[in-house]
Parts: C-alpha cells; structure tokens; sequence
C-alpha cells in the first residue's frame, strides 16, 4: 500500500506540474452551476468558474480531487462513480481534468475553505451556456461545457 501512495505522489506532482479537477454539475434544466471568486482569491479574483481545485495528496484518484473540491467549494456531495470523463487541458503548469455530473446530494452553500478558512466564492449561479458566453472572462472553458453537456446527454439515452 505505502507503495501506491508513493506512485500516487509521483504522479500528482509529475514534472511539477499542477494537477487540477473541476466538476461541471448540470441540473435538470441543462444549466451548470458557476462560482464566482472572491476579492481576495489570489488567482482570479472576481472571475466566475467551475467548482475544483487542486489534487492533493491526500485524494486518492483525480476523480476523487474533484469531488472533495466539489464538496469544500460548493457543498455539494457526489462520488467518483457519478462523474463522467470529459477532457484535459494544459495552461502552462497546471493540467485540469474535467468532469461532468447530473447526480449529486445536497444544495449549494458557500462556505470557507475547511483548510485555510478563507470564503474563495462569494456567489453562485446556474447559468445556461449562453449565460456562460456573456461573462467578462475569455478563458472560460465554455467548449468544455459544450462537449459536457453534449456527452450527459447522451448518456441518458
């Protein structure tokens, strides 16, 4: 097992990269929950995004990261099992996997980070993609959207 662990280390820091998951949750309506960071976020600052964050060590898979992150920056509660694969990008050092889900438990509740104590995201929103596209932040993964909401509902036929 300390074996695993160590592979486990090795990858989620391999060649320093980043590794990073995000959750986009989709509701009943086709509409995906946003997260609007606070004023003091140091990456972003008033930008909207996607519930995630950084893999951690103590995460047991990528799937994992992006639930835990889910949990902590939106209060809502999934299981690996639930999220579908959806792609990857790579911006500099940080690799970001993303995931999709229309199965989760609980309401959004914004709240402080449990480890820092600090609020990251001072509103929320379910937005439609067209939403998404009027927002001020170009970078915003809104193709990753697309192909999320395109592959959900799929699946469901």
């Amino acid at each position: 097992m300390k074996e695993i662990h160590k592979n486990w280390d090795v990858f989620i820091n391999e060649g320093h990269n980043i590794i990073v998951a995000s959750v986009v949750c989709i509701d009943e309506e086709g509409r995906i929950l946003i997260l609007k960071r606070s004023e003091t976020a140091p990456r972003r600052a008033l930008l909207w995004d996607l519930p995630g964050g950084h893999v951690d060590q103590s995460d047991n898979s990528i799937e994992a990261g992006g639930i835990r992150e889910l949990e902590e920056e939106a209060g809502l509660s999934a299981s690996p099992g639930d999220l579908t694969y959806i792609d990857k990008t790579m911006r500099g050092r940080m690799l970001r996997y993303f995931f999709a889900t229309r199965e989760w438990t609980g309401n959004v509740k914004l709240v402080p980070n449990p480890k820092t104590d600090i609020l990251e995201h001072i509103e929320y929103k379910w937005a439609t993609i067209e939403d998404i596209e009027g927002l001020a932040d170009p970078s915003f993964p809104d193709y990753i959207l697309r192909k999320a909401l395109v592959k959900m509902r799929n699946s469901n036929e």
